[in-house]
């Protein structure tokens, strides 16, 4: 069923991100930016009864009630890896949009604070399961996210297209340079050179240390209402226009294409959704 224009984000909050916050918990970053995402929106705590929390670590409940809200009508953890926040968007607003909830709030971060490791639980992102042959796609052990397979997929994108290091370093030059701009940004005053990423070391050949995901300490949320309680609120809504999911393998060596990713389907799902093509999109924002 689409769900195009009838579901909106109303409220945003997002904290500052840092490599390492020291005497901060994942609890309290996120409750700074639910705080700030019910203020954005001109709601109030009692207002939000769905609630998503993002990931593995951390579930509705204990997060609701250290926050103060209470989900009457909806709540769930969203554990979809790195992509947990678009998944918890695209939920949200089938929810909203069929009436199981007012006002959705979905919240997720974590703390790296190097002296009380206790508190640096990061919900989300985290390390896929183990892989059943990892004695030859972790042959020095695990890595930070999937870094390791992705070494897999880029020295096959490399035999099959010809791609060369120097032009995956350029989007990761792009990717710090468009973070300057970024108040919020944990890099912000850190821009990089080509140089800079093919001469770090690598993680898991080709993979450069400068190309893989960064961990950092921080939190976001935002609030998903109806379009018709949307039109009400203070600001100009974001109409949610078009979403699709799709999930692919665990094990990377098991698809039958390698350099295919199941965003080939998903954003399939979003353009036929929305009516538009990729040549109307305007701004693109791409993860991993």
């Amino acid at each position: 069923m689409s769900i195009r224009g009838k579901a909106a984000i109303v409220g945003i909050g997002e904290t500052p991100h840092r490599r390492v916050w020291p005497g901060r918990s994942m609890w309290g970053l996120c409750a700074e930016a639910a705080a700030e995402a019910i203020r954005d929106a001109g709601l109030r705590r009692e207002d939000i009864d769905g609630l998503m929390t993002f990931g593995f670590d951390a579930f509705p409940s204990p997060m609701g009630e250290y926050i103060g809200i209470f989900p009457s009508k909806f709540a769930v953890a969203s554990g979809f890896w790195g992509g947990s926040s678009g998944c918890a968007l695209t939920i949200a607003a089938n929810v909203v949009a069929n009436g199981g909830a007012n006002y959705i709030m979905f919240v997720g971060g974590g703390a790296r604070d190097p002296g009380n490791p206790a508190a640096s639980i990061f919900m989300g992102g985290g390390t896929p399961p183990p892989s059943v042959n990892s004695e030859w796609t972790e042959p020095f052990g695990p890595t930070i996210a999937a870094n390791n397979s992705y070494g897999m997929i880029y020295t096959r994108h490399m035999y099959q297209f010809g791609t060369r290091q120097e032009q995956l370093a350029h989007l990761v030059v792009n990717q710090r340079f468009n973070a300057q701009e970024n108040l919020l940004s944990a890099f912000r005053g850190q821009p990089i050179t080509i140089a800079d990423v093919l001469n770090s070391r690598y993680v898991n050949y080709p993979l450069h240390l400068l190309e893989c995901v960064m961990p950092v300490a921080g939190a976001i949320a935002f609030i998903v209402t109806s379009a018709e309680r949307a039109a009400t609120l203070r600001h100009p809504p974001a109409y949610v226009l078009g979403a699709g999911l799709a999930s692919g393998y665990a094990n990377s060596w098991f698809k039958p294409d390698m350099v295919e990713t199941p965003v080939r389907y998903s954003a399939q799902s979003a353009y036929e959704m929305a009516g538009y093509a990729p040549r109307d999109i305007q701004f693109a924002e791409f993860y991993d």
